[in-house]
């Protein structure tokens, strides 16, 4: 675990960046409609789209003000730059930042190129292959030549699975 005051840093610039979100969700539901007369009746502010959003990003702010008020009261902000700069110039050595940037850009590739492309199941099963062969494989742990045909069985069972399980009981068809 982090020192106290790394974490105290760490609760500044995260609270700041969802204070930043919570804005932005604030601000995208109030542009959403607050009364409609589409029926030919007028909807009242409680029933419209933009509320639930909007009370989200209210608690998202009010409670990350309280977040950054109490790492800020116990120094918090105390070597928040330097440390800022250092952890930017070691991003080249950071493998855990490496192994997110990496999942992150496997999961945009699945869903913004490969569903609807290419049939579920087989874009499933090539996602957690390959995804499961990236950070499982390299761990040192145990031998290659079992780790292959488990990889092999989650990849093509979990898509089965859940295909089976949301069109049986829950009446949703997968893509």
């Amino acid at each position: 675990m982090l020192p106290r005051k790394s974490l105290r840093r760490a609760d500044v610039v995260a609270s700041s960046v969802m204070i930043c979100l919570g804005l932005a969700v604030v601000i995208s539901a109030a542009r959403m409609p607050w009364t409609s007369t589409v029926t030919g009746s007028t909807n009242l502010w409680y029933v419209s789209p933009g509320l639930f959003p909007a009370v989200i990003g209210g608690l998202l702010i009010l409670f990350n003000l309280k977040v950054l008020a109490q790492a800020i009261k116990e120094g918090g902000c105390d070597g928040l730059w330097p440390s800022t700069v250092g952890w930017f110039r070691g991003l080249g050595y950071n493998r855990p930042i490496h192994r997110v940037i990496l999942i992150s850009i496997l999961m945009a590739v699945y869903i913004f190129v490969a569903i609807g492309r290419m049939n579920f199941l087989l874009a499933s099963g090539l996602f957690l292959f390959i995804s499961i062969a990236l950070f499982w494989w390299g761990d040192g742990e145990g031998k290659l030549s079992r780790k292959i045909p488990i990889t092999a069985l989650v990849a093509v069972g979990v898509p089965y699975l859940f295909t089976y399980l949301f069109r049986t009981f829950l009446y949703v068809p997968m893509p």
